[in-house]
């Protein structure tokens, strides 16, 4: 399994924390939600999102258990603090920090000891982002990338993360989806290329990719989504 925690892994599915390519929406959920100033990012991969909150002036540290993306920080001159680590055991006194942030690492690892551990080590608010429960893209053989991630060991409802959350002590819980699938331009993509490989005569094919986009365009779309954030305030002791 350790094997499959590379570079080429991670390129492959686009880990923005190494890519540096930062996620528009994770963004967003940092800027809206984080409390206080000392910050930690558990499991920091290759230190992006580190970088960018240090660079806002906060005081970041970026944990991981893996070497060769602490490396990539390293190789890119990433500000901030980055500390060798397993989620799981962290090596921080209780109540270190006054926010964490865990983007795409609960589904690798024990996820109740590492939100145990996480809880342990903040004073006021996790942020949690995780990959969502397929309920809908399996009824047409289709699947969401995360799904390909042998990394994974679960991919995770609304109620299974609230689930997880109930094992520590908290005051409020927050949980909504993210990563919506562009649904429209997947199925106007789909049309254009169909008209363009099609055997149909010259009338059916503009008829396929002229009109029919238009009339798409104004059909409503269900809402798909890839993932979950849960916005977890913490107990006071």
């Amino acid at each position: 399994m350790n094997s499959l925690y590379s570079l080429t892994n991670a390129q492959k599915f686009n880990w923005s924390s190494v890519s540096g390519d930062l996620n528009p929406e994770r963004v967003s959920h940092l800027e809206t939600y984080l409390a206080g100033n000392k910050i930690l990012d558990a499991g920091c991969g290759g230190g992006a999102y580190v970088e960018f909150l240090s660079r806002k002036g906060l005081e970041v540290t970026g944990i991981d258990k893996h070497k060769q993306f602490l490396r990539v920080a390293k190789e890119q001159s990433r500000i901030g603090t980055y500390v060798q680590c397993d989620i799981t055991k962290l090596n921080f006194l209780d109540k270190t920090f006054d926010c964490t942030y865990c983007f795409d690492v609960l589904e690798h690892v024990d996820d109740k000891l590492a939100i145990q551990e996480l809880a342990r080590v903040t004073t006021s608010r996790l942020i949690i982002a995780v990959p969502k429960e397929d309920e809908i893209m399996h009824e047409f053989n289709l699947t969401f990338l995360h799904y390909q991630d042998k990394t994974h060991l679960r991919n995770y409802s609304e109620q299974s993360l609230r689930e997880l959350v109930t094992t520590i002590n908290y005051s409020k819980l927050s949980i909504f989806p993210e990563l919506q699938v562009p649904a429209r331009f997947l199925v106007k993509k789909m049309i254009l290329w169909h008209g363009l490989h099609s055997k149909q005569n010259s009338i059916s094919n503009k008829l396929t990719t002229l009109i029919l986009p238009k009339l798409l365009n104004k059909a409503s779309y269900q809402k798909i989504f890839t993932g979950l954030v849960a916005i977890v305030d913490l107990q006071e002791d």
